[in-house]
């Protein structure tokens, strides 16, 4: 069963599931940055530093599209619908990466 619960295609042989494709290149993406990165293809995220205080790069729907969107560890007086904000669209992997990074490097020395 692929992310959000839906199968890949049963055609002429096994195909990939997009999803999944995004979320492991996604993975690579962060790594090659030098970011510890762990997947979770069931709920479709990608969280990477720290597993104490990780950053969250999750595949959800913005603008008619599948877009990646970062989410962050919990605040007190933070409403959850304030706890993301959409990054790119899923064909631009590298660009979410370095943001997350980006992200990454700022809470490193703020904390």
């Amino acid at each position: 069963m692929g992310v959000f619960g839906v199968n890949p295609p049963a055609e002429s042989g096994y195909r990939a599931d997009p999803a999944a494709l995004a979320l492991r290149g996604m993975a690579a993406e962060l790594r090659a940055h030098g970011i510890e990165a762990r997947e979770d293809g069931v709920s479709g995220l990608v969280d990477a530093g720290p597993a104490a205080r990780p950053q969250s790069a999750l595949l959800r729907p913005h603008r008619g599209d599948l877009w990646w969107w970062m989410r962050w560890p919990r605040q007190d007086g933070v409403p959850s619908s304030l706890s993301g904000v959409p990054l790119s669209p899923v064909t631009r992997t590298s660009d979410a990466a370095r943001r997350i990074v980006g992200a990454l490097s700022t809470s490193a020395e703020g904390g």
